[in-house]
């Protein structure tokens, strides 16, 4: 971990998002994203997940709102609607993306499995089909299916 890393996660945890965003945004968020990912597992507070929210209010981008998914799914999961967040943030993704990538379509199939089934079943079910319009052999798409009959 580099003094620059470790001096980001001490603005972070101090409240100075718009120094920490300084230095955010001299990383590369996919480089930088499975380090804040893990790290958040460490943190008691959801804090990491605030910091990306502020960002996302500064700019909003795919890979800010893929980011906020991705520690709502793992570290934060157990967090009181932590799904429903994480789905409004793969809506949002979607959304930007114009229903064009697949992996994000495929979030809302994730979430309508989990045990909150936060993406109800009917808007699954044609998501699924959307996705398979796209990628006639997209496993997850067919698995969904599968499971739903």
């Amino acid at each position: 971990m580099s003094i620059a890393y470790t001096y980001l996660m001490t603005l972070i945890g101090m409240n100075q998002y718009d120094k920490a965003k300084i230095l955010f945004d001299t990383y590369d968020i996919d480089e930088i994203s499975d380090e804040l990912i893990g790290d958040a597992f460490d943190h008691e507070t959801d804090i990491l997940y605030q910091f990306v929210c502020y960002l996302i209010e500064q700019q909003e981008t795919v890979k800010l709102h893929e980011l906020a998914f991705g520690l709502l799914i793992h570290p934060f999961c157990h967090y009181d609607r932590a799904y429903y967040r994480a789905y409004d943030h793969v809506q949002r993704t979607v959304a930007l993306t114009h229903r064009q990538e697949v992996a994000f379509l495929e979030y809302l199939l994730f979430l309508a499995e989990v045990p909150d089934q936060v993406t109800p079943k009917q808007e699954a079910r044609a998501v699924a089909n959307e996705i398979l319009r796209m990628e006639p052999k997209n496993r997850v798409a067919k698995n969904f299916l599968k499971g739903m009959n």
